[in-house]
């Protein structure tokens, strides 16, 4: 008997279908914040991006550096849109993509599934503007680096016609790792090598990552060091340095 895949295909997709509408709306509990610990997911894999509706993410109110155990309030916001309906997806990570702190929902947010995050609820669709609550871990566990996506959203009652922004923010040191494992980094746009000045100590360790999470280098520096990174493919890289377990970041592109 001749089968009929193009039906069975249809009334497969059909659930699926009905999943992402109506999740849309109370927010997407999944890992989609863009982040190396996420996989780099993010809204794009429902939603059918491509629109441009003008609005800019920005997260803001960050602290210059955090105290194990301190619970720091910052907002997500989504600035001159064209549209009324909006989302987002926040995750926090070290160097490696492992997940740190601990998320509050709020009044307009909820928890992701893996609690490693927050995402939009129901009533915060309708606003362009997050109040987030964060948790730094109870030891300092090296810099961290807020991802996010954000969504901006048609209300076309579908998942077209959407834009999708992701961004993350500068890597946040705790208290005690500004001052021991310092160090310069130049240039910042490299070809063959990289020089690392340490501002405080005469022996480190250095290891490089690429924006997937994956360590690319490893070794120890002294006080002035050149690395050679000609061997590197094009992109961005951060580098790590360490220094009695305490820990500095920047990054660099690799040309």
């Amino acid at each position: 008997m001749k089968k009929n895949y193009s039906f069975y295909s249809i009334l497969t997709a059909i659930p699926i279908g009905l999943l992402c509408l109506v999740s849309f709306s109370g927010g997407q509990t999944g890992n989609f914040s863009g982040s190396p610990g996420d996989g780099g997911s993010t809204c794009t894999n429902c939603h059918a991006t491509g629109a441009n509706h003008g609005g800019t993410p920005a997260l803001t109110n960050m602290p210059t550096a955090y105290a194990a155990g301190q619970t720091y309030s910052i907002n997500l916001g989504i600035n001159g849109s064209s549209v009324s309906k909006f989302g987002f997806n926040i995750t926090a990570e070290v160097a490696g993509g492992t997940k740190i702190g601990t998320w509050t929902a709020g009044t307009s947010t909820q928890l992701r599934t893996d609690t490693n995050g927050l995402t939009h609820n129901s009533s915060g669709t309708s606003s362009n503007n997050w109040d987030l609550s964060w948790t730094a871990p109870a030891s300092n566990l090296g810099p961290v680096t807020f991802y996010y996506a954000t969504l901006q959203a048609n209300n076309a009652n579908g998942n077209g016609g959407d834009q999708m922004v992701s961004g993350q923010s500068s890597a946040i040191l705790t208290n005690n790792e500004e001052l021991i494992s310092s160090f310069q980094l130049f240039p910042t746009h490299a070809i063959n090598e990289v020089t690392i000045e340490l501002a405080n100590s005469d022996k480190a360790q250095l290891v490089i990552y690429n924006m997937n999470g994956q360590p690319v280098l490893r070794r120890n520096i002294e006080r002035q060091t050149q690395i050679d990174v000609a061997s590197l493919s094009t992109g961005i890289y951060i580098s790590q340095v360490i220094v009695d377990h305490k820990i500095s970041i920047q990054k660099f592109i690799k040309k």
